[in-house]
């Protein structure tokens, strides 16, 4: 499948919608040029940006993972006002909002 920013707009309100209870603001989209890392997140007073790589051949399962996985990280930056992670790699709050996605609509996210 080829990823547009069209594409993550659409996925992104609904994944939204249907797992976050439509608290995430609409970020910026753009695109890595790597084949490594699938996505990153960037939650700064500047502006929410969510980046994708163009590199790869996305499945729609994979796609999905990658777009929640992000999504997850603006959610503990916005909703549970977290900031950096220092002890746990993706943080606690990361890993319990993980947990709970999995536990109310079996969503297994890769903590990766």
């Amino acid at each position: 499948m080829e990823v547009t920013r069209n594409l993550l707009r659409q996925r992104f309100a609904e994944y939204n919608q249907a797992y976050f209870d439509g608290k995430l603001t609409m970020p910026k989209f753009y695109f890595l040029c790597s084949k490594r890392p699938f996505g990153r997140s960037i939650c700064s007073k500047r502006g929410l940006e969510i980046w994708m790589t163009k590199r790869i051949i996305w499945t729609e399962d994979f796609f999905k993972e990658v777009l929640i996985h992000e999504m997850i990280h603006q959610y503990v930056y916005e909703v549970l006002k977290g900031g950096a992670y220092h002890i746990i790699q993706h943080g606690i709050r990361f890993h319990y909002v993980r947990w709970k996605l999995y536990r109310e609509y079996g969503l297994k996210i890769s903590p990766n």
